[in-house]
């Protein structure tokens, strides 16, 4: 650097930005039965709405018969961070009416799966009795259109298609779905046999190894998952009193009684000689099915799954994804965010406190040795999941100073703007810098810098990108969300360490013990010891190997010794969602198509493929999810090629599709060459050392610290500050956007 600090150079790579992202594969199947029509279809639609009314029915003998959720266990904590909002459940009732009035003419007419599934979706409900199961296009002014800012649920982004990124709407889908009847049953084996339990693929493929990566820290995974709750929320079926469903016996075994069962379970066997279930007698993992989206074209046929967070890079978990979650967590002075001030934390606030939670988030006195204290509370968000970490929590803290900094900083600068303009002028720096982020310093480890280039996902240096697509949808791809974006899960570190400022450990927390609770946070110097201990331990590597935390101990409830296992989870919910298997993704990625297990072996071990053969009837029949973690790296990425096929999709999606993306040039939103040249100077680092008492780390953070990238004071040049001068506005100079 100009002033002696050690720097790194990165080359500007050639620009190119005529990729096109991964075409979307159709179904072209037509349903030929001539009697079929708008009458057929109304008196299908009656037996739906009476299938539902059966469901509410059930509903209420499950509660008269006490078979609910008990308060405390795993399943419960686990469904209270995927509560949806009234609102959700309400168009997801629509969606299950079209659902199984799709089914109701599948039977009646005798039809093939592809029939029900693709070949209905001739017929649009507009003119049915089912019309009003529609998803309305948002309604966009002339105000919304010429918007410097984005909305809050994602509307009005696209001006042609109005709903196009929306909060509650359907996930995108690379491939058509697989369900087994074609409508919405899960996926079935090639042959029409069920497939394997989730938890018999869990153990026979997955083992708990620690393999620490060489490269990466441990924020690679912590950023990974705070953006996976920006871009996507696939929340549960519940019961119209809001309780949550439950799957099995509370001693853990799979509900008989017919009459016992909710139409939307899913539960995942365990069989009986788990290597560790079967210590604790549970042959049962409780599964509630996703909640269903009105379709998108306003037709029968399919079930598409509900992303309940907008589908942009606009950090919806800190600002809520609709008008109503922003409200509940602004202060409405100054253009701030509701904080709460704590003692021993001097001037930097946390997460306010979010009284009307359903879950206590204090430690036992056996885990803490300490008695509960009284003023500790689950943190608010703009996402309900905030919590489910303590690392997270502390990521949550961090854009949220950032935040109310950049609110302060602008209001001093500019003393007329008002509260709602410091606001949205705070966030949309605050989005524009993750965006730059994520895509300077985030992506290029998971998906590779030659990807990256491949692609035209490398930020430009300098200049405005003009790379929008105003006839892409960039919406979240279910693919995406329900498989491959959970890559990160098998980097989790069991330990997570808390590291003082010479990087010496002070100490380690269990995670099992710290689902849900965020009580080490509210300790005076604990959050710097979190995040300096994040950009000091290493990551786990990407591979079949996952912390024992997660596969037995998710969300465990203190005294049982055992939880849920977040790989059956990950399985069985692809199967729910009808994700095709691995293979069709490879196809789809440009990879050779397997014929066989041993076609295979060119990304995948021979151990892991041989398991994959003593498991599944078909190379066809493996999930998604287990074959994408099972790839060896791609090269120069951490990531397997299919997955990091997936990932790159999404994100090449979701920067060309984006009307507010940071550097496009020529939009309403678009900041001058001036602001966008200081944008591109923050890294995570800066915004570490700004909004903590963190005083040396790493300029690039995500990597672990090394001769190339060594622990300099915060102060220093290769850290460099992001100046607001450029946002300042005088009555003799108002500043214009480009």
């Amino acid at each position: 650097m100009e002033d002696g600090d050690p720097g790194i150079c990165c080359p500007e790579l050639p620009y190119n930005g005529n990729v096109e992202p991964i075409k979307k594969t159709k179904k072209n199947v037509k349903c030929e039965h001539q009697c079929i029509d708008i009458y057929s279809v109304n008196a299908a639609a009656h037996a739906g709405r009476f299938q539902l009314r059966l469901m509410d029915e059930i509903e209420k003998h499950l509660t008269a018969s006490k078979v609910t959720v008990r308060p405390k266990s795993s399943q419960y904590t686990h469904s209270l961070f995927f509560q949806s909002t009234s609102e959700s459940q309400e168009s997801c009732r629509g969606a299950l009416t079209s659902i199984e009035t799709t089914r109701e003419i599948g039977k009646r007419f005798q039809l093939t799966p592809d029939e029900a599934g693709f070949g209905l979706t001739q017929f649009h409900l507009k003119d049915t009795i089912l019309s009003d199961t529609c998803y309305p296009d948002a309604i966009c002014d002339e105000k919304a259109i010429n918007s410097p800012f984005r909305t809050l649920d994602g509307s009005c982004n696209n001006i042609k298609h109005t709903s196009w990124g929306k909060s509650r709407t359907q996930y995108q889908r690379l491939l058509v779905p697989a369900y087994a009847d074609g409508v919405w049953l899960p996926r079935r084996a090639q042959n029409g046999s069920e497939l394997p339990s989730p938890r018999l693929v869990s153990i026979s493929v997955v083992l708990d190894k620690n393999t620490p990566s060489e490269a990466e820290t441990t924020w690679v995974m912590q950023y990974g998952q705070f953006l996976a709750h920006d871009l996507a929320f696939t929340s549960f079926f519940r019961m119209n009193n809001s309780m949550s469903i439950q799957c099995c016996t509370e001693e853990g075994k799979l509900l008989h009684d017919a009459e016992l069962k909710h139409p939307v379970c899913l539960p995942i066997e365990i069989p009986e000689d788990d290597p560790f279930y079967s210590k604790f007698g549970q042959h049962c993992m409780s599964f509630v099915r996703s909640i269903l989206a009105p379709r998108s074209d306003c037709r029968l046929g399919h079930g598409e799954q509900m992303n309940g967070n907008t589908h942009f890079l606009d950090q919806s978990n800190v600002y809520g994804s609709d008008e109503k979650q922003s409200a509940a967590v602004r202060t409405f002075q100054n253009g701030t965010l509701k904080s709460a001030p704590q003692k021993g934390h001097q001037d930097l606030d946390l997460l306010p406190p979010d009284d009307s939670a359903d879950t206590n988030c204090t430690l036992s006195k056996d885990v803490s040795g300490l008695d509960p204290p009284d003023d500790v509370r689950c943190f608010k968000a703009g996402d309900s999941r905030s919590n489910q970490s303590p690392n997270l929590a502390v990521t949550h803290t961090v854009f949220l100073r950032e935040h109310n900094r950049l609110a302060a900083e602008l209001a001093y600068l500019n003393p007329s703007w008002d509260d709602e303009r410091l606001f949205q002028e705070s966030r949309h720096i605050l989005i524009a810098q993750m965006q730059h982020i994520t895509y300077n310093e985030w992506l290029p480890i998971v998906i590779g810098r030659t990807k990256m280039q491949e692609l035209g996902l490398l930020p430009l240096q300098h200049g405005f990108s003009e790379e929008y697509y105003k006839n892409l949808n960039p919406g979240i791809l279910n693919e995406f969300a329900s498989a491959a974006f959970r890559f990160g899960h098998t980097l989790i570190q069991g330990k997570q360490g808390l590291f003082n400022r010479r990087r010496k450990k002070e100490k380690h927390i269990l995670l099992r013990q710290h689902f849900s609770k965020v009580q080490e946070v509210y300790k005076p110097g604990n959050l710097d010891q979190f995040l300096t201990g994040l950009a000091t331990q290493p990551g786990q590597d990407f591979d079949n190997y996952f912390s024992k935390e997660i596969t037995h101990h998710l969300f465990e409830e203190e005294g049982k010794g055992f939880g849920l296992d977040l790989v059956s989870l990950n399985l069985q919910r692809g199967r729910d969602h009808g994700l095709p298997g691995y293979n069709a993704f490879r196809t789809i990625c440009g990879l050779p198509r397997a014929k066989n297990f041993n076609d295979l072996l060119d990304l995948i071990s021979p151990a892991i493929v041989e398991r994959f053969e003593l498991l599944y009837d078909s190379v066809d029949d493996i999930d998604l999810y287990i074959g994408g973690v099972s790839e060896d790296k791609a090269e120069g990425a951490l990531l397997g090629p299919t997955f990091q096929c997936i990932v790159a999709d999404q994100f090449l999606r979701l920067k060309r599709g984006d009307r507010f993306f940071y550097d496009l040039g020529g939009q309403p939103g678009s900041f001058t060459e001036e602001q966008l040249t200081e944008i591109r100077k923050i890294s995570f680092a800066r915004l570490i050392c700004d909004n903590s008492f963190v005083l040396y780390t790493q300029p690039l953070v995500f990597r672990l610290e090394s001769i190339v990238n060594k622990i300099v004071d915060c102060d220093s040049s290769s850290i460099p500050r992001v100046s607001l001068l450029p946002w300042q506005e005088s009555p003799e100079k108002p500043y214009k956007r480009s």
